[in-house]
């Protein structure tokens, strides 16, 4: 917020709030949308502007941020930590297959009567009343990382597979999540994980496996 705030006119950042956004003027640029929202689990603001401005406000975050040593992070880095957060991925936590019930974004589903009938409120109001499944995280203590479709088993019969997977620093621990049946998605249940026919034990938590102190 701090580095931020250095290169927007006329907002007082601390005003907007998580998941909130508004418009300001950011490097000179009138009518930007600034919205306090990340993808790591921290606090953070993304910044809208076009694309031919891009590496002018780029630069100019990274001079802003030099003493507060600002440094810009992979991809691989930034998939941690939304991993540690419990913050899911297109393509891995989400798709087609699943549902925002079992996934845990219930709370982005509204079923208040002003919001009338929508596509597949029955469905989901149904998966709701009785889910079946549940997304959760697993670590592990082996060598092996959890990598997206491994096989998880609980005595010998696949019961799930792993969505996203990493070497986790803040948890000291590799990580993966999952959706298991709700009988074996409680916290210390145990699961086998398959790597080419290779069984490794997995420990199920609760996600997030970090959450930053507001």
């Amino acid at each position: 917020q701090a580095i931020l705030q250095k290169l927007v006119e006329g907002r007082d950042l601390a005003e907007i709030g998580y998941y909130k956004f508004d418009f300001g003027r950011v490097c000179e640029l009138d009518g930007v949308r600034i919205s306090r929202t990340g993808y790591t689990g921290e606090d953070g603001f993304e910044v809208y502007i076009p694309a031919d401005e891009a590496e002018r406000v780029w630069n100019a975050l990274l001079v802003a941020g030099k003493a507060e040593g600002l440094a810009p992070i992979g991809l691989a880095a930034r998939d941690t930590l939304r991993l540690e957060a419990g913050m899911p991925l297109y393509g891995h936590e989400i798709d087609a297959e699943h549902n925002p019930i079992e996934a845990g974004l219930g709370f982005g589903v509204s079923f208040k009567e002003e919001k009338g009938d929508w596509i597949g409120r029955e469905a989901l109001a149904a998966i709701k009343a009785h889910p079946s499944r549940k997304l959760v995280g697993i670590t592990t203590d082996g060598k092996r990382v959890p990598r997206q479709g491994y096989s998880l088993l609980r005595d010998g019969r696949v019961v799930g597979h792993v969505c996203s997977g990493a070497v986790s620093p803040t948890v000291g621990k590799h990580i993966g999540s999952a959706y298991l049946p709700l009988e074996l998605a409680r916290p210390g249940e145990t699961v086998d994980m398959d790597i080419r026919g290779k069984l490794q034990t997995c420990t199920v938590v609760d996600l997030p496996f970090y959450s930053r102190t507001r």
